[in-house]
């Protein structure tokens, strides 16, 4: 049920979408990946040009790491920031939500860090996790085709992981049809 809302809520009125960078890269290539990290970065900012260029919102991903903000290495508009290195990204994202008027910019933060999702809730910001936005990615068109599939690993469909596509037995439908007070068809 979470995922679908998530969905809706991605759909409508994006905004700014802001990702915890390392966060992201490690829901879509759990270790070991056998790529570079460098490899994987331009994966999985490849990934996210893509949805940004699908969904006309604007991306910024942000990186723990020396250097300062860059442009996509496609050429594109995608923002990228590698925080100083006296400063994560986590403690980068809060300070951005914080310095918002998030009544008249919508911002969504894409982490599974708890910690950011509190303060960007807290600050007004929509939040999303990372899990989720995984799946946000690989619906986005030309995903499959990126050229570069064997880095993704297989995931599951809610409904596969939910119901297994198994039939029921006659003593569960005995159950919910007792459970919803109805007779059998």
């Amino acid at each position: 049920m979470y995922i679908l809302m998530a969905k809706i809520t991605m759909t409508r009125g994006l905004g700014e979408i802001v990702v915890d960078g390392y966060n992201l890269l490690y829901k879509l290539y759990p270790p070991p990946a056998s790529a570079s990290l460098d490899v994987l970065r331009q994966e999985t900012e490849k990934q996210l040009l893509r949805f940004q260029q699908e969904n006309a919102c604007p991306v910024t991903i942000v990186y723990d790491g020396k250097g300062g903000p860059r442009e996509s290495a496609f050429g594109a508009p995608l923002h990228i920031v590698f925080t100083p290195a006296s400063q994560s990204a986590d403690l980068w994202i809060i300070d951005y939500v914080k310095s918002l008027n998030t009544k008249v910019k919508i911002v969504t933060i894409v982490s599974s860090d708890d910690e950011i999702r509190r303060y960007a809730t807290a600050f007004g910001a929509r939040c999303i996790k990372s899990e989720e936005f995984v799946l946000q990615l690989q619906r986005t068109k030309g995903a499959e085709t990126s050229g570069n599939n064997h880095l993704m690993p297989k995931q599951r469909s809610f409904k596969e992981k939910k119901f297994n596509d198994k039939l029921l037995s006659e003593q569960e439908i005995d159950r919910w049809m007792k459970l919803f007070n109805r007779d059998k068809p």
